[in-house]
Protein backbone atom coordinates (compact mmCIF):
# COMPACT_ATOMS: atom_id res chain seq x y z
CA UNK A 1 0.00 0.00 0.00
CA UNK A 2 2.92 1.91 0.60
CA UNK A 3 4.20 2.13 -2.61
CA UNK A 4 0.96 3.10 -4.18
CA UNK A 5 0.49 5.95 -2.07
CA UNK A 6 4.00 6.99 -3.09
CA UNK A 7 3.74 6.49 -6.88
CA UNK A 8 4.44 9.24 -9.33
CA UNK A 9 1.45 9.58 -11.90
CA UNK A 10 2.32 12.39 -14.56
CA UNK A 11 0.15 14.51 -16.35
CA UNK A 12 1.36 15.49 -19.83
CA UNK A 13 -0.54 18.34 -22.01
CA UNK A 14 1.04 18.08 -25.22
CA UNK A 15 0.54 20.96 -27.55
CA UNK A 16 1.42 21.75 -31.06
CA UNK A 17 3.69 24.62 -29.58
CA UNK A 18 4.62 23.90 -25.89
CA UNK A 19 3.51 21.03 -23.75
CA UNK A 20 3.66 20.97 -20.18
CA UNK A 21 3.95 17.76 -17.56
CA UNK A 22 2.90 17.85 -14.07
CA UNK A 23 3.70 14.88 -11.52
CA UNK A 24 1.35 14.08 -8.67
CA UNK A 25 0.62 11.82 -6.29
CA UNK A 26 -2.22 9.33 -6.29
CA UNK A 27 -3.61 11.85 -3.46
CA UNK A 28 -3.43 14.40 -5.63
CA UNK A 29 -0.19 16.49 -4.18
CA UNK A 30 1.85 18.15 -6.43
CA UNK A 31 5.19 17.20 -6.57
CA UNK A 32 6.74 18.48 -9.56
CA UNK A 33 6.44 20.23 -12.87
CA UNK A 34 8.41 20.33 -16.34
CA UNK A 35 7.76 22.54 -19.75
CA UNK A 36 8.83 21.47 -22.75
CA UNK A 37 8.54 22.48 -27.08
CA UNK A 38 5.32 20.91 -28.69
CA UNK A 39 4.92 17.64 -29.31
CA UNK A 40 1.79 17.09 -31.43
CA UNK A 41 2.72 14.22 -33.83
CA UNK A 42 0.70 15.35 -36.88
CA UNK A 43 3.62 18.23 -37.05
CA UNK A 44 6.57 17.07 -35.37
CA UNK A 45 6.61 13.07 -36.35
CA UNK A 46 5.60 10.78 -34.39
CA UNK A 47 8.67 9.93 -32.89
CA UNK A 48 9.63 13.01 -32.26
CA UNK A 49 6.56 13.80 -30.56
CA UNK A 50 6.94 11.09 -28.38
CA UNK A 51 10.97 12.09 -27.25
CA UNK A 52 9.49 15.21 -26.02
CA UNK A 53 6.48 13.70 -24.53
CA UNK A 54 9.14 11.43 -22.44
CA UNK A 55 11.34 13.42 -21.64
CA UNK A 56 8.66 15.98 -20.27
CA UNK A 57 7.41 13.19 -17.95
CA UNK A 58 10.78 11.84 -16.85
CA UNK A 59 11.47 15.39 -15.77
CA UNK A 60 8.47 16.52 -14.05
CA UNK A 61 8.44 12.99 -12.07
CA UNK A 62 12.63 13.32 -11.49
CA UNK A 63 12.41 16.81 -10.06
CA UNK A 64 10.33 14.73 -6.64
CA UNK A 65 13.02 12.89 -4.93
CA UNK A 66 16.48 10.56 -5.29
CA UNK A 67 13.58 7.86 -4.60
CA UNK A 68 11.47 8.68 -7.90
CA UNK A 69 14.75 9.26 -10.13
CA UNK A 70 16.12 5.80 -8.73
CA UNK A 71 12.52 4.22 -9.67
CA UNK A 72 13.68 4.75 -13.07
CA UNK A 73 10.14 6.92 -14.21
CA UNK A 74 6.45 7.39 -13.33
CA UNK A 75 4.69 4.92 -12.52
CA UNK A 76 2.01 6.18 -15.09
CA UNK A 77 1.89 8.94 -17.75
CA UNK A 78 -1.35 10.48 -19.28
CA UNK A 79 -0.70 12.10 -22.59
CA UNK A 80 -3.68 14.61 -23.46
CA UNK A 81 -2.16 15.45 -26.66
CA UNK A 82 -3.02 18.33 -29.58
CA UNK A 83 -3.14 15.95 -33.07
CA UNK A 84 -4.10 12.12 -31.13
CA UNK A 85 -7.55 12.11 -32.92
CA UNK A 86 -8.56 8.84 -33.56
CA UNK A 87 -7.89 5.52 -30.87
CA UNK A 88 -5.29 4.23 -33.58
CA UNK A 89 -3.25 7.37 -33.01
CA UNK A 90 -4.22 7.27 -29.09
CA UNK A 91 -2.49 3.93 -29.51
CA UNK A 92 0.85 4.61 -31.58
CA UNK A 93 1.26 7.45 -29.20
CA UNK A 94 1.56 4.69 -26.20
CA UNK A 95 3.18 2.17 -27.72
CA UNK A 96 5.63 4.84 -28.76
CA UNK A 97 6.18 7.10 -25.52
CA UNK A 98 6.39 3.29 -23.24
CA UNK A 99 8.84 2.56 -25.04
CA UNK A 100 10.79 5.46 -23.83
CA UNK A 101 9.93 4.95 -20.20
CA UNK A 102 10.04 0.93 -19.25
CA UNK A 103 7.95 0.10 -16.58
CA UNK A 104 5.91 3.33 -16.94
CA UNK A 105 2.09 2.21 -17.59
CA UNK A 106 1.06 4.80 -20.92
CA UNK A 107 -2.48 6.04 -21.72
CA UNK A 108 -3.24 8.58 -24.39
CA UNK A 109 -6.21 11.06 -25.78
CA UNK A 110 -6.88 13.97 -27.31
CA UNK A 111 -5.68 17.36 -25.30
CA UNK A 112 -9.71 18.19 -25.52
CA UNK A 113 -10.79 15.51 -22.93
CA UNK A 114 -7.90 17.08 -20.58
CA UNK A 115 -9.99 20.17 -20.31
CA UNK A 116 -13.37 18.38 -20.09
CA UNK A 117 -11.98 16.78 -17.01
CA UNK A 118 -10.88 20.10 -15.66
CA UNK A 119 -13.93 21.26 -15.76
CA UNK A 120 -16.37 18.65 -14.06
CA UNK A 121 -15.36 16.48 -11.17
CA UNK A 122 -16.40 13.41 -13.43
CA UNK A 123 -15.01 14.08 -16.89
CA UNK A 124 -18.92 14.06 -18.00
CA UNK A 125 -20.02 16.33 -20.42
CA UNK A 126 -19.23 18.21 -23.92
CA UNK A 127 -16.27 20.46 -24.64
CA UNK A 128 -16.52 23.66 -27.23
CA UNK A 129 -13.33 24.67 -28.44
CA UNK A 130 -12.89 28.26 -29.78
CA UNK A 131 -9.34 27.73 -30.22
CA UNK A 132 -6.53 26.80 -33.25
CA UNK A 133 -9.17 23.41 -33.62
CA UNK A 134 -12.74 23.27 -33.05
CA UNK A 135 -13.77 19.36 -32.62
CA UNK A 136 -17.20 19.12 -30.34
CA UNK A 137 -15.75 16.19 -27.94
CA UNK A 138 -18.03 14.56 -25.52
CA UNK A 139 -17.84 11.56 -22.67
CA UNK A 140 -21.13 10.01 -21.13
CA UNK A 141 -21.77 8.72 -17.81
CA UNK A 142 -21.25 5.08 -19.34
CA UNK A 143 -17.87 6.37 -20.65
CA UNK A 144 -18.01 6.25 -23.82
CA UNK A 145 -16.18 9.10 -26.10
CA UNK A 146 -17.56 10.92 -29.12
CA UNK A 147 -16.05 13.43 -31.32
CA UNK A 148 -18.86 15.11 -33.54
CA UNK A 149 -16.28 15.87 -36.14
CA UNK A 150 -17.03 19.74 -35.88
CA UNK A 151 -13.77 21.12 -36.23
CA UNK A 152 -13.66 21.16 -39.91
CA UNK A 153 -16.27 24.31 -39.67
CA UNK A 154 -14.79 26.30 -36.98
CA UNK A 155 -11.56 26.77 -35.17
CA UNK A 156 -8.50 29.55 -35.72
CA UNK A 157 -7.11 27.36 -38.64
CA UNK A 158 -10.96 27.03 -40.53
CA UNK A 159 -11.14 31.00 -39.91
CA UNK A 160 -7.79 31.77 -41.49
CA UNK A 161 -8.06 29.25 -44.31
CA UNK A 162 -11.18 30.12 -45.39
CA UNK A 163 -10.62 33.91 -45.16
CA UNK A 164 -7.35 33.38 -47.12
CA UNK A 165 -8.84 31.56 -49.46
CA UNK A 166 -11.79 34.36 -50.07
CA UNK A 167 -8.82 37.09 -50.19
CA UNK A 168 -8.06 35.57 -53.75
CA UNK A 169 -11.64 36.07 -55.09
CA UNK A 170 -12.27 39.36 -53.87
CA UNK A 171 -14.68 38.44 -51.09
CA UNK A 172 -13.15 40.49 -48.38
CA UNK A 173 -13.33 43.96 -47.50
CA UNK A 174 -9.83 45.60 -48.18
CA UNK A 175 -8.76 46.10 -44.56
CA UNK A 176 -8.40 42.02 -43.88
CA UNK A 177 -7.66 41.34 -47.84
CA UNK A 178 -4.19 43.74 -46.79
CA UNK A 179 -3.70 41.67 -43.31
CA UNK A 180 -3.60 38.57 -45.14
CA UNK A 181 -1.42 39.65 -47.81
CA UNK A 182 0.78 41.32 -45.31
CA UNK A 183 0.85 37.91 -43.64
CA UNK A 184 1.99 35.72 -46.74
CA UNK A 185 -0.55 33.63 -46.29
CA UNK A 186 -2.59 33.96 -49.75
CA UNK A 187 -4.65 30.55 -50.57
CA UNK A 188 -2.03 28.35 -52.46
CA UNK A 189 -5.01 25.58 -53.92
CA UNK A 190 -3.10 23.33 -51.34
CA UNK A 191 -4.57 22.63 -47.32
CA UNK A 192 -2.65 25.79 -45.96
CA UNK A 193 0.20 25.47 -43.65
CA UNK A 194 -0.96 25.33 -40.29
CA UNK A 195 -0.01 29.06 -39.13
CA UNK A 196 -2.98 29.74 -41.06
CA UNK A 197 -4.48 30.04 -37.53
CA UNK A 198 -2.75 33.46 -37.01
CA UNK A 199 -5.02 35.35 -38.84
CA UNK A 200 -8.43 34.03 -36.60
CA UNK A 201 -8.04 37.38 -34.71
CA UNK A 202 -8.17 39.15 -37.61
CA UNK A 203 -11.23 37.93 -39.14
CA UNK A 204 -13.22 37.92 -35.95
CA UNK A 205 -12.44 41.72 -35.50
CA UNK A 206 -13.98 42.00 -39.04
CA UNK A 207 -16.45 40.02 -38.87
CA UNK A 208 -17.79 41.77 -35.73
CA UNK A 209 -17.31 45.33 -37.41
CA UNK A 210 -19.74 43.91 -40.61
CA UNK A 211 -17.14 42.72 -43.08
CA UNK A 212 -19.97 39.94 -44.16
CA UNK A 213 -18.15 37.08 -45.53
CA UNK A 214 -16.14 36.32 -42.38
CA UNK A 215 -19.27 37.41 -40.31
CA UNK A 216 -21.26 34.00 -42.21
CA UNK A 217 -18.04 32.20 -41.40
CA UNK A 218 -18.87 32.79 -37.58
CA UNK A 219 -22.42 32.61 -37.97
CA UNK A 220 -22.13 29.30 -39.80
CA UNK A 221 -19.52 27.79 -37.10
CA UNK A 222 -21.90 28.78 -34.27
CA UNK A 223 -24.64 27.10 -36.10
CA UNK A 224 -22.88 23.89 -36.26
CA UNK A 225 -22.12 24.17 -32.57
CA UNK A 226 -25.56 23.94 -32.13
CA UNK A 227 -26.27 21.05 -34.24
CA UNK A 228 -23.18 19.43 -32.59
CA UNK A 229 -24.39 19.96 -28.96
CA UNK A 230 -27.94 18.99 -29.44
CA UNK A 231 -26.61 15.17 -31.21
CA UNK A 232 -24.48 15.07 -28.43
CA UNK A 233 -26.10 15.50 -25.25
CA UNK A 234 -29.19 13.01 -26.94
CA UNK A 235 -26.02 10.53 -28.56
CA UNK A 236 -24.50 10.30 -24.76
CA UNK A 237 -27.08 10.16 -22.25
CA UNK A 238 -25.94 14.21 -20.60
CA UNK A 239 -30.05 14.75 -19.65
CA UNK A 240 -31.64 18.29 -19.31
CA UNK A 241 -28.86 20.27 -17.78
CA UNK A 242 -25.32 19.03 -19.92
CA UNK A 243 -22.60 21.03 -18.86
CA UNK A 244 -20.44 22.62 -21.66
CA UNK A 245 -16.48 23.54 -21.37
CA UNK A 246 -16.07 26.59 -22.85
CA UNK A 247 -12.23 27.63 -23.58
CA UNK A 248 -9.81 28.68 -25.84
CA UNK A 249 -7.66 31.74 -26.89
CA UNK A 250 -9.88 33.21 -29.42
CA UNK A 251 -12.92 33.15 -27.07
CA UNK A 252 -10.29 35.04 -24.19
CA UNK A 253 -9.66 36.92 -27.03
CA UNK A 254 -12.76 38.11 -28.07
CA UNK A 255 -15.72 38.93 -25.98
CA UNK A 256 -18.54 38.97 -29.04
CA UNK A 257 -17.28 35.14 -30.34
CA UNK A 258 -17.44 33.79 -26.79
CA UNK A 259 -21.38 35.57 -26.84
CA UNK A 260 -21.87 34.01 -29.79
CA UNK A 261 -20.70 30.39 -28.81
CA UNK A 262 -22.72 30.77 -25.83
CA UNK A 263 -25.91 31.36 -27.31
CA UNK A 264 -25.12 28.49 -30.25
CA UNK A 265 -24.63 26.34 -27.00
CA UNK A 266 -27.93 27.38 -25.36
CA UNK A 267 -29.06 26.96 -28.87
CA UNK A 268 -28.65 23.52 -28.72
CA UNK A 269 -29.29 22.73 -25.26
CA UNK A 270 -31.23 25.72 -23.60
CA UNK A 271 -30.33 24.31 -19.88
CA UNK A 272 -26.58 23.33 -20.14
CA UNK A 273 -24.83 24.46 -17.58
CA UNK A 274 -21.64 26.65 -19.30
CA UNK A 275 -18.11 26.11 -17.70
CA UNK A 276 -15.01 28.61 -18.66
CA UNK A 277 -11.90 27.22 -17.25
CA UNK A 278 -10.13 28.71 -14.51
CA UNK A 279 -7.13 26.38 -14.65
CA UNK A 280 -4.68 25.28 -16.84
CA UNK A 281 -5.39 21.90 -18.95
CA UNK A 282 -2.40 19.88 -17.61
CA UNK A 283 -4.11 20.01 -14.58
CA UNK A 284 -7.22 17.85 -16.07
CA UNK A 285 -4.28 15.47 -17.33
CA UNK A 286 -2.89 14.87 -14.38
CA UNK A 287 -6.52 14.19 -12.67
CA UNK A 288 -6.96 11.72 -16.11
CA UNK A 289 -3.89 10.12 -14.21
CA UNK A 290 -5.33 9.85 -10.99
CA UNK A 291 -8.32 8.05 -12.39
CA UNK A 292 -6.24 6.20 -14.25
CA UNK A 293 -4.32 4.92 -11.22
CA UNK A 294 -7.42 4.26 -9.13
CA UNK A 295 -9.36 2.57 -11.95
CA UNK A 296 -11.86 5.20 -12.91
CA UNK A 297 -10.83 5.36 -16.36
CA UNK A 298 -10.97 2.79 -19.13
CA UNK A 299 -8.97 2.72 -22.07
CA UNK A 300 -9.86 5.81 -24.30
CA UNK A 301 -11.66 4.48 -27.61
CA UNK A 302 -14.37 6.15 -29.30
CA UNK A 303 -15.41 6.46 -33.32
CA UNK A 304 -15.50 9.81 -34.60
CA UNK A 305 -18.68 10.56 -36.26
CA UNK A 306 -18.22 12.52 -38.92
Amino acid sequence: MAQALDAILVGVDAGATKSEALAVRPDGKVVGRASAVGANPKRQGLAEAADRIADAARSAASTTSATARSAGGPALVFIAGAGIDRPEHARAMEREVAARLPGSRVMASNDTLAVLRCGTPDGVGLVVPGSTGGNVIGRGPDGRVTDRGHGIFGGGYVLGALAARAATRGRLAPELAAAIERADLAWTGRRPEPRVAQLAEAVLAAAEAGDPYPARIVERWCSRVSGAVREEVGWLGLGPMPTVILYGGLVDHSSWLEARLRAAILAGAKSARIVRLDQQPVTGAALLARDAWAGRLGVWDFTPRR
